[in-house]
């Protein structure tokens, strides 16, 4: 009887083991949800009201590289580059805000 007990003893505590086991399992996966779905809920609320700007450098490296070689800023004059830019407005379908961008990084960079 003594080796009978012991055995069942045994069993009780493999059962208990895989019961605290599949508890731990479920916790962490249940905590692994709802944490990734509540910071991906907080990233869509953030990125929604928030505007992504691009720097006059990136405005002018994307545009004047879709039809041609984007000259160097130190290329030409303030000047040179005002009037340049009207034009380029016109051509480029550039909205006033983007072209002051541009213009102001071109002349801070000659």
């Amino acid at each position: 009887m003594g080796n009978r007990s012991l055995i069942l003893k045994l069993k009780k505590m493999k059962l208990i083991n895989k019961i605290i086991t599949a508890i731990v399992i479920v916790t962490i996966l249940s905590v692994t949800l709802v944490a990734c779905s509540s910071s991906k809920e907080v990233y869509n609320k953030v990125t929604k009201n928030v505007e992504f700007e691009k720097s006059g450098a990136q405005l002018w490296g994307e545009t004047c590289n879709r039809c041609h070689l984007a000259p160097s800023p130190s290329a030409y004059n303030d000047t040179d580059w005002e009037t340049i830019s009207l034009h380029m407005r016109v051509r480029a379908n550039l909205t006033e805000k983007e072209i002051t961008k541009i213009t102001n990084f071109l002349k801070s960079a000659n």
